[in-house]
């Protein structure tokens, strides 16, 4: 009796300790994921590893466990708990479905490749696990599994286009002709309509080297669908690897004339004929009567003008064969730099200063943020003697170029405050003059241009002589043969009053401008005359 009452007694504390340790495993697992949504995620971990401790076989806990080690970059902990919650539970999905992501963020691609495997064969139902397989095949080129994947798919879904296209192509990827070739038949017997597929099936045969069987081909879909994209296409490719080029020529110009091909596919497939036909070589007239059949049309944009004019400026063709096409671009798109700027290297080299002042003055008034149009500007406007709408251009530009440290904008600054320095002098406001000239030198302090212009104006006005011939000076020595910057030394020493040096000078000047075959200014005439004068009144 005493025996059976103990057992009874036992059993009842074992009982209650199994219901009070499962009521302390709820209490802390509750605050575990109190703490977690309240990211105190040490806690939190802490509070699920004592879980663990209280129920080992706990799948939960280790999910929850792996998720907060992966938050916190502990990715060895999380792959050993997730691991050991998919080992615990193998039906549970989500489990394994993590462990695969963890997996693959730790680039064990192989891995996750097996437990995907698994998963495919537990739950043979789930669309997203064959996918989940579908891609890791494709990581990995497993282009034979990849079909059987998708063999699955179909006997689950049904036969569609979209797989059967996808297993074509993975045919061709395994260089199995016959299977693509199969892929492809059937396709077109599913859908007869759609000529598309007997296409792709002429082209085949042609990547077959069976070329009679694919001009059958093409031929009967031309009877259906004359004006079918596919086929036109495919028809060039065809005369084009038999070398019938007025036949190529053909299908080609309807193809990139036809109303469904959009402007983008024509800018592409004329640009893969330009750079065959530089490449080799070849005539550019039966290209560019192509690119004349498709401008024919209204343009949307200006990317096949641009690539015709590319093509045009380098195989070096006549100014006034490209300009229509560069005027054209502007009239669609009267901001586009690139025309505006190959027009004003045209108008440069011709010396055309109207032409200048017309390309520059637009892009001036729609503001552009290249200086360069500024600059040209300006100049065009002071070959015309229009001083103050040059000085007005250049003040606008230069602020176009003020927070640019390139070389070539640091020139282009140089040049404004240069010709703006000439430009005050010419107004007769020669202390603005003198500012300009000093802003040159901060930019650039070996201008030999400018140190010339600079020390004559300052000779002229007598003042600051000291100065004026440290510059002139300067010039010669960065230009040794230039006649002009000799002239200037010669008379700013004629202005200290050093005759003798300034008649020495002056001999220089005149050898150097005969020998350069150069004609005697006024100016250098009236320099001579004086100086010489000078000299014989001090030997008198």
């Amino acid at each position: 009796m005493k025996l059976r009452l103990f057992t009874f007694l036992f059993s009842l504390f074992i009982g209650l300790t199994v219901e009070a340790q499962s009521t302390k495993f709820d209490y802390l697992f509750h605050e575990a994921e109190r703490q977690k949504l309240a990211r105190n995620l040490d806690a939190a971990i802490d509070l699920f590893d004592y879980c663990r401790g209280l129920n080992p076989q706990s799948g939960v806990v280790l999910y929850e466990l792996a998720d907060l080690y992966r938050y916190v970059k502990n990715d060895s902990l999380a792959l050993a708990a997730m691991e050991k919650a998919a080992e615990l539970e193998p039906q549970n999905y989500w489990y394994r479905d993590r462990l695969v992501q963890l997996y693959l963020e730790n680039h064990r691609e192989d891995d996750a490749l097996k437990v995907v495997e698994d998963m495919a064969s537990r739950w043979p139902e789930k669309s997203d696990v064959l996918m989940m397989l579908l891609g890791l095949y494709e990581q990995k080129h497993d282009f034979a599994n990849m079909v059987k994947v998708l063999d699955k798919i179909e006997v689950k879904e049904g036969k569609s286009e979209q797989l059967s296209m996808e297993k074509f192509r993975l045919f061709l990827q395994m260089n199995d002709e016959a299977r693509a070739f199969s892929e492809m038949q059937a396709l077109a017997k599913e859908y007869p309509n759609d000529v598309r597929y007997q296409v792709v099936i002429g082209d085949l045969y042609l990547d077959a080297d069976r070329k009679e069987e694919a001009l059958r081909q093409f031929k009967e879909v031309e009877a259906q669908d004359p004006d079918n994209v596919a086929l036109l296409f495919s028809m060039a490719n065809y005369y084009r690897s038999e070398g019938t080029d007025s036949l190529y020529q053909q299908y080609l110009t309807r193809l990139l004339t036809h109303k469904e091909v959009d402007e983008q596919t024509r800018v592409r497939m004329l640009g893969v004929l330009v750079r065959e036909n530089l490449t080799n070589g070849a005539d550019s007239t039966a290209l560019l009567t192509l690119f004349d059949r498709v401008l024919a049309e209204p343009q949307e944009n200006t990317d096949l003008l641009e690539l015709k004019v590319r093509y045009m400026v380098t195989k070096r063709m006549p100014h006034e064969e490209v300009k229509p096409y560069l005027r054209q671009m502007l009239e669609i798109d009267p901001e586009n730099d690139m025309a505006r700027q190959q027009l004003l290297s045209y108008a440069i080299s011709e010396n055309d200063t109207l032409g200048v002042v017309a390309i520059c003055k637009p892009a001036v008034e729609y503001k552009t943020d290249d200086p360069v149009f500024y600059y040209y500007l300006g100049v065009g406007y002071f070959q015309l003697d229009e001083k103050e709408k040059a000085l007005e251009a250049f003040k606008a530009g230069l602020g176009k170029v003020e927070n640019s440290e390139s070389e070539n904008k640091l020139q282009l600054r140089v040049n404004m405050f240069a010709l703006m320095g000439d430009i005050y002098h010419a107004l007769g406001q020669d202390d603005k003059a003198f500012q300009a000239y000093d802003s040159c030198l901060v930019y650039k302090q070996n201008d030999a241009m400018v140190l010339n212009n600079y020390a004559y104006y300052l000779s002229l006005k007598k003042k600051d002589l000291q100065r004026a011939e440290e510059m002139s000076r300067l010039s010669n020595e960065l230009d040794p043969d230039n006649a002009t910057y000799m002239d200037t030394y010669a008379w700013v020493l004629y202005q200290q009053k050093r005759y003798d040096e300034a008649k020495e000078w002056m001999d220089k000047t005149v050898e150097q401008m005969e020998k350069d075959g150069e004609e005697m200014s006024d100016d250098v005439a009236e320099h001579v005359k004086l100086i010489d004068k000078k000299v014989k009144k001090k030997k008198k």
